[in-house]
């Protein structure tokens, strides 16, 4: 007789992160079988998603602290850091957002999450800050990152100081000259005026 495995067996088979629709190429199930599941895990909270329809889980029984940055990148593969989160990790504020803004080209799915603010950008933004993406930071973070310069440039040619979260004293620069020619790229590229990265935070309300 063929042994019965169970859904706790099943689930330690799955990576931490992971897709609905996976389950039916993994064990060969139907849709059905593969929604019976996913719905008896997240009722038992073995499992939690990263949101909307994205189709995209974190399995809480391998690993208790969700990959949200995998899981979002495995939905939305254009996915890049922008906005307070950027400056925070590099020490140029203390100011922590609610949640990192993430943008993601308009032109595929975009799906809401609990754990990111998802913005939409099209093609013609995402054209121009490709100089200011990097994605060779930390070998913890996943996902890739505006430069810390372009970052801010797009948040004030987009807000201005106060909407965007911040204000030229919440700023503590320590600015190389990669910096400023980030700074100075990323002016031209959104049209802003000439000006030096350094003083940005010198600047009064």
């Amino acid at each position: 007789m063929r042994k019965q495995i169970s859904a706790i067996e099943r689930l330690k088979e799955l990576p931490p992160v992971f897709r609905g629709a996976d389950l039916t190429i993994r064990f060969q199930w139907d849709s059905k079988t593969a929604s019976q599941y996913l719905y008896l895990w997240k009722r038992r909270n073995l499992v939690q998603g990263l949101g909307g329809h994205s189709d995209v889980f974190a399995n809480l029984l391998i690993a208790q602290y969700p990959d949200w940055e995998k899981a979002l990148l495995m939905a939305m593969p254009s996915a890049v850091v922008i906005g307070v989160e950027v400056l925070r990790r590099v020490g140029w504020t203390t100011q922590i957002p609610d949640r990192p803004n993430v943008a993601v080209t308009a032109k595929h799915p975009v799906f809401k999450t609990n754990v990111y603010n998802i913005e939409a950008r099209d093609l013609v933004w995402f054209a121009k800050v490709a100089p200011g993406i990097r994605r060779d930071g930390d070998v913890a973070i996943v996902l890739p990152t505006l430069a810390p310069a372009w970052a801010l440039a797009d948040m004030l040619k987009r807000e201005g100081w106060g909407t965007c979260g911040l204000w030229p004293d919440d700023l503590d620069l320590e600015v190389s000259a990669s910096d400023e020619a980030d700074w100075r790229a990323a002016s031209v590229a959104f049209g802003m005026p000439e000006t030096r990265l350094i003083d940005q935070a010198a600047l009064s309300r």
